[in-house]
């Protein structure tokens, strides 16, 4: 395994990321960029990250003589996927790994254009390795130039920048350029001139208008700072609407039918500001650590807006619906006001949870409140006329029509909901398509009343089958029919930050730059198959199945969750990371998360999962179904998951609700 895939594994492991305090005498990256920059990723020292990861199970994975050929396979069938995107900038890890480079970053910006009002930027430290970057700005523009774009140059700010444009092989009129130089000691490049203009200027003159200044960053990374005792290796900040509405306009798609970014600032969700956060890699027995703060203060302009609105409506005649009219005392205006999770002091796993589970999620929401709050986006996302109430309307359908359920969903289920949500998921032997087995508990007040409530819910559910167990009811509808259109964006996904786009194409938003536009996953059933019950111990239970439902509850006495050895060391860790008072926990084990999706793709079978994970997964290697497809994989080369499993531990991460947000903290551990 070279020393470069380790790092592009890097990338893709923590795929987000960040910024960072240079120690020389030149600017820091987040001084350099202007503060419409609305993703931003630095390293300070890739030497070190690459001495860190080295130190981590995951690089031992990776080197494994055993492991190895399928790692090399990957890696070339990964490297195939990103080159039928085209690399923008065509600077990636493997450029910089024989450079002595200091501090680097990618970036992508809004900028004030009408024709390119999007961009990407890459700065990288070379201090003391000046020839060895310039070899690179011209191996990269040679092979530039052998992939058929043309060589020139412009002046900017009395200094000669290379200039390459590149030609859209399917449509000659579609064109981008990517600019090079060396200043100031940095590799700069960029696909837009008022952008290197801009990052050329600052070294002379920073400003305060910059990455630095903005009050979000600066928040979020004080918060990191502060719960971290060592310093990361790696930070990371994100404006997620200006990203989101930035990507867009680079990817040149016009949303079809509803603008969900527009619907969910007008609803008061942009009171999410910013969010960015530090990694730090190989301290101690945590592979990996990390810090997250999601900055949402206090939207007081917004609601005294919107007290004001209904006030004046009111006067008109218009009657305010009380559990839903704004106050003086909430946090945020209108459907914002659903973000409400409140900390408690005990989020330990319930006495039913199994040991063997491979993830494990539980939260705390304010659910009732949160269903009223739902109203003003409902009623928005339906067009619903001035003074007219779909939400409302639909509530009235669903209890009165003679043809549904006729359940009071306000009074007979939503006003039992007590304010809990736990998640887990597992997998049943052997391994095959419809190995995954999911399950979400909601923990209510009175459990007769809500089995009523279900009941009648269920009544006009004409794909249900009904199984006795335990004196209770247990409803499972198969093979549902109803098409269901999903949209998978990925633009705040995974593969959002990460792989060769460091600088590059796949960079903060993949295939958003200069790449074909978003398919759609969807047209096809989200769950295929489901079952309801209401248990004995508080809960509402929704899974895959009803035989996972009985297995689970015919075994509530056999060992918990929170008697193992690997959760005990999970909640260890996360204590140690500031985890008291909080809102939410997660518990992973990564072998047993992982295993299912590695033995379908050994077997072949991955193309017919239809888990989300198998979906994303399916979408990065390319389908057996695409005319054009990747090749497929050698499943020969892969190990048995034995080989694997021996190096993926245990992860868990907690949520803090704060004041202005929310703290989000947790690591990976190494496996013992």
């Amino acid at each position: 395994m070279t020393n470069s895939f380790s790092k592009l594994m890097v990338a893709f492991a923590l795929t987000t990321v960040f910024g960072l305090s240079s120690v020389f005498a030149a600017p820091s990256t987040d001084q350099l960029l202007p503060d419409t920059t609305k993703a931003y990723f630095a390293v300070p020292d890739l030497d070190e990250l690459q001495q860190r990861f080295e130190k981590t199970q995951i690089h031992q994975l990776m080197t494994d003589p055993v492991i190895k050929p399928f790692a090399d396979e990957l890696k070339r069938q990964l490297q195939s996927r990103f080159d039928q995107t085209g690399i923008r900038l065509g600077i990636n890890f493997e450029d910089l790994e024989n450079l002595s480079a200091g501090e680097a970053a990618s970036a992508v910006i809004a900028v004030e254009d009408e024709v390119q009002p999007h961009a990407l930027a890459l700065i990288v430290d070379v201090t003391g390795s000046l020839e060895d970057a310039q070899e690179l700005v011209n191996r990269i523009g040679k092979e530039l130039v052998e992939q058929g774009a043309v060589e020139s140059s412009i002046e900017v700010a009395g200094q000669e920048v290379a200039k390459y444009t590149v030609t859209d092989e399917d449509d000659p009129e579609i064109s981008y350029s990517a600019y090079y130089i060396i200043h100031k000691d940095h590799i700069i490049s960029t696909d837009h001139t008022k952008v290197m203009a801009d990052i050329m200027a600052r070294f002379e003159n920073p400003g305060d208008d910059n990455v630095a200044g903005l009050e979000a960053y600066q928040v979020a990374m004080q918060r990191c700072e502060d719960a971290s005792e060592v310093a990361a290796q790696i930070r990371w900040f994100v404006e997620p609407f200006g990203y989101a509405k930035t990507v867009q306009a680079a990817a040149g798609v016009e949303p079809q039918g509803k603008n969900f970014q527009e619907l969910l600032l007008g609803q008061g969700f942009g009171a999410i500001r910013g969010l960015g956060g530090w990694v730090v890699v190989a301290e101690g027995e945590k592979e990996f650590t990390h810090h997250t703060f999601v900055y949402a203060p206090r939207d007081t302009q917004g609601i005294e807006a919107q007290i004001t609105l209904e006030d004046e409506a009111a006067a008109n005649g218009t009657e305010k619906d009380e559990r839903i009219a704004a106050k003086d005392s909430d946090q945020y205006r209108l459907a914002a006001r659903m973000l409400d999770f409140p900390n408690t002091e005990n989020q330990a796993p319930q006495s039913w949870i199994p040991s063997n589970v491979s993830t494990y999620t539980t939260m705390n929401w304010n659910l009732r409140d949160s269903f009223e709050y739902a109203k003003t986006l409902v009623n928005e996302y339906l067009d619903a006329e001035e003074g007219q109430d779909l939400f409302e309307e639909i509530l009235e359908g669903i209890a009165h029509d003679v043809n549904g359920p006729q359940l009071d969903i306000r009074d007979e289920l939503v006003g039992y909901l007590a304010g809990r949500v736990s998640i887990m998921t597992g997998f049943k032997e052997p391994v095959d398509i419809d190995t995954h087995q999911w399950l979400a508990a909601i923990d209510i007040t009175d459990a007769p009343a809500v089995r009523k409530a279900v009941a009648k819910f269920m009544s006009a559910e004409p794909n249900k089958q009904e199984r006795e167990f335990n004196g209770f009811t247990i409803y499972e509808v198969l093979n549902v029919e109803e098409e269901i259109d999903i949209e998978l964006n990925l633009e705040f996904g995974d593969d959002s930050f990460g792989g060769e786009g460091f600088g590059g194409d796949e960079g903060f938003g993949g295939e958003d730059f200069g790449a074909p536009e978003e398919e759609a996953v969807g047209s096809q059933p989200l769950i295929s198959q489901w079952a309801v019950t209401v248990s004995d111990s508080g809960h509402i239970i929704v899974a895959s199945g009803a035989d996972f439902i009985e297995d689970l509850l015919r075994e509530k006495d056999a060992n918990k969750l929170d008697d193992t050895d690997d959760y005990q060391r999970v909640e260890a860790a996360l204590k140690s990371l500031g985890a008291d008072s909080t809102s939410m926990r997660m518990f992973s084990r990564l072998d047993k998360k992982n295993e299912p999706n590695y033995k379908l793709l050994q077997q072949g079978k991955m193309h017919q999962s239809d888990t989300i994970a198998g979906k994303l997964l399916n979408r990065l290697m390319g389908s057996p179904e695409e005319e054009q497809n990747i090749e497929k994989l050698d499943v020969s080369k892969m190990p048995e998951f034995e080989k694997v499993a021996k190096y993926l531990g245990p992860s868990g991460t907690y949520v803090q609700t704060r004041d202005d947000g929310w703290f989000i903290s947790g690591a990976v551990l190494k496996k013992n």
